[in-house]
């Protein structure tokens, strides 16, 4: 019976959130927030890439948020200035492309860099 109810809880989480269950995560790192301030800041949006598809979520509303992707030449093959809302995910379709990407994210409140290939 444990396990039935086990099986049917992940059912359900996978229907909630697809880009977990379905795309791979694209680790970040950056400087986000700043110490120094005494304040609350948005939590670090999410990314993640499924075949062609970039995807990128933010638990909190962030408005202005730059979305940036350059090939391993330098060359800019997408960017984007955006507004997400809260519990909202944006996609990108990167269609006919091969290679190793950076997708660089700025805003605000700092800046985030993280490396996926396709």
């Amino acid at each position: 019976m444990k396990n039935y109810l086990f099986f049917v809880l992940v059912i359900l989480m996978t229907g909630m959130f697809p880009q977990v269950a379905l795309s791979d995560s694209v680790h970040v790192k950056g400087r986000w927030g700043d110490d120094r301030i005494r304040t609350i800041f948005p939590k670090v949006p999410e990314v993640s890439i499924d075949e062609s598809v970039l995807s990128i979520y933010s638990a909190d509303s962030l408005s202005d948020l730059t979305i940036t992707v350059v090939d391993a030449e330098g060359k800019v093959i997408l960017e984007e200035c955006i507004t997400i809302s809260s519990g909202e995910t944006v996609h990108f379709t990167l269609s006919e492309i091969t290679g190793t990407y950076q997708v660089r994210l700025n805003h605000e409140y700092g800046y985030l860099v993280g490396d996926f290939a396709m």
